[in-house]
C-alpha cells in the first residue's frame, strides 16, 4: 500500500510543481498589478542646484507624511532636464503622455514646460519653486487667485529683493554699484531684475546688468559687471545663474567682491548673506498639497498664493565669506542677531528661533 501510494506521489511531483509555480506566478502577477493601480506621480524640476532637490524632497517628505510612500501607496518617478529647456519640453511631454496620474515640477521652466505639454488638463499639476508664477505665462491671475486652469495649482515663493538689498547698504552704506548676471529667457528672473532695477533706483545704487543665454556664459557676465566697478555681485532667483553659483563665489571672491543673494544655500558656500526661503519647507507645503489632490480636493478650489503659508524669509550671514573687505562691509549687531544660520570664525552657529524683521514691501515700480 505504501509503495503505491509513494509511486503515486512520485508520478504527481511534476504536476505538483507544475502548479505551484503557477500560484507564485499568479502571486507575482497579481502583485505587479496592485503596483500599477497606484497612483503614479511623475517630478520634474529644470537643474540639480541644490534648492531645486530641496525643492523636490520637500514634496516627496510632505507626500509621505501623508502616507503617500514611494513603492507602497503611490509610484513616483523623477525626472531632470538638467538645465536644458528643449530637454524639459522633451521630458514634460513623456511626462504627459505617460502613465501618470499627477505631475509636480519644482522651478519656472519646469512648470512651464509642464503647463504647455499639459494645457489640455490630462494630469493634475502642482508646482513649487517658483518666484512669481503670475508672470510665468501660464493662466493664472494676481488679483483673482482663484483664477487658474482647473488642474494647475501650486505656491510661489518670491523672496523680497527690496530688504536684500536694503540690508547690503546697511552692511556697506558706500555701496554704490552691484553686479548682476541674469537670463532674460526667464519669466521669474525677469521679475526679480524689475524689482531689483526699482530697489536700486530707490537706494541709489547703480546696478551693472549682464544678460546671458546659459550656464556657460554666467562666468564671463560676472567678470564683466566686476570690470566694469561691480563693488558686490546680486544673485537673483535665476536658474541659470543659480546653477552656477559656486563658479560666481570663486570668481567674484578673486576679484575681492562680495556675492549676496535671495537664494539660501548651504550657510559656508560663500556668500556674504542670503535672504529668502528653506525650499525643502515649501515643498513640504508642496508635497501635502498634492496629498490633499490624490485625496479628493478639487484643484478649483484651491487658490493660488505668492507664499506658501505661513512660512517666511530667513537670513544667513557668514563673516568669513571670501573677497569680503571687512573695513567696508560690517554687518550691524542688530542684523547679527535676526540671523538664523551666521557662519564665523569658530563656525557654524544655528539659531532656529531667529526671525528676519519686515516689512518686505517692494518699492513702487
Amino acid at each position: 500500500m505504501t509503495q503505491h501510494l509513494l509511486a503515486g506521489m512520485r508520478r504527481a511531483g511534476p504536476t505538483i510543481a507544475l502548479l505551484a509555480g503557477a500560484s507564485a506566478l499568479l502571486l507575482v502577477t497579481d502583485r505587479q498589478s496592485a503596483r500599477r493601480d497606484l497612483p503614479a506621480v511623475a517630478v520634474l524640476q529644470q537643474t540639480s542646484s541644490m534648492v531645486l532637490e530641496d525643492a523636490v524632497k520637500g514634496m516627496i517628505a510632505g507626500l509621505a507624511e501623508r502616507g503617500w510612500t514611494d513603492g507602497k501607496t503611490v509610484t513616483i518617478r523623477r525626472y531632470n532636464a538638467e538645465g536644458d529647456l528643449s530637454q524639459a519640453n522633451a521630458i514634460a511631454r513623456e511626462i504627459v503622455g505617460g502613465p501618470f496620474d499627477m505631475v509636480l515640477t519644482s522651478s519656472t521652466p519646469s512648470l512651464q514646460a509642464v503647463a504647455t505639454a499639459n494645457a489640455r488638463g490630462r494630469l493634475k499639476h502642482v508646482f513649487a519653486a517658483v518666484a512669481d508664477p503670475f508672470s510665468a505665462g501660464v493662466g493664472l491671475d494676481r488679483a483673482d487667485p482663484l483664477r487658474h486652469p482647473p488642474h494647475l495649482v501650486g505656491y510661489g515663493s518670491l523672496a523680497p529683493v527690496h530688504a536684500t538689498f536694503r540690508i547690503a547698504r546697511r552692511v556697506n552704506p558706500r555701496l554704490a554699484r552691484v553686479g548682476v548676471a541674469h537670463n532674460p529667457a526667464e519669466s521669474n528672473s525677469r521679475r526679480f531684475m524689475e524689482l531689483a532695477r526699482a530697489s536700486c533706483k530707490v537706494l541709489g545704487v547703480e546696478l551693472l546688468e549682464a544678460p546671458v543665454e546659459n550656464s556657460s556664459g554666467v562666468i564671463e557676465a560676472v567678470q564683466s559687471t566686476i570690470s566694469r566697478g561691480a563693488e558686490a555681485i546680486f544673485a537673483p532667483g535665476d536658474t541659470t545663474v543659480i546653477s552656477a553659483i559656486d563658479s560666481v563665489i570663486a570668481t567674484a571672491a578673486k576679484a575681492g567682491v562680495p556675492v549676496f543673494s535671495v537664494n539660501p544655500g548651504p550657510p559656508e558656500r560663500g556668500t556674504l548673506f542670503d535672504v529668502g526661503y528653506n525650499f525643502r519647507e515649501i515643498g513640504l507645503v508642496a508635497g501635502r498639497l498634492a496629498a490633499d489632490l490624490l485625496e479628493g480636493t478639487d484643484p478649483r478650489t484651491v487658490p493660488i498664493r505668492e507664499t506658501a503659508g505661513d512660512i517666511a524669509p530667513y537670513f544667513i550671514v557668514n563673516l568669513v565669506a571670501p573677497g569680503v573687505d571687512r573695513d567696508r562691509w560690517r554687518m550691524p549687531e542688530d542684523l547679527l542677531d535676526q540671523a538664523r544660520f551666521l557662519v564665523d570664525e569658530k563656525g557654524l552657529r544655528t539659531r532656529a528661533e531667529a526671525v528676519l524683521a519686515g516689512p518686505f514691501d517692494e518699492p513702487t515700480q
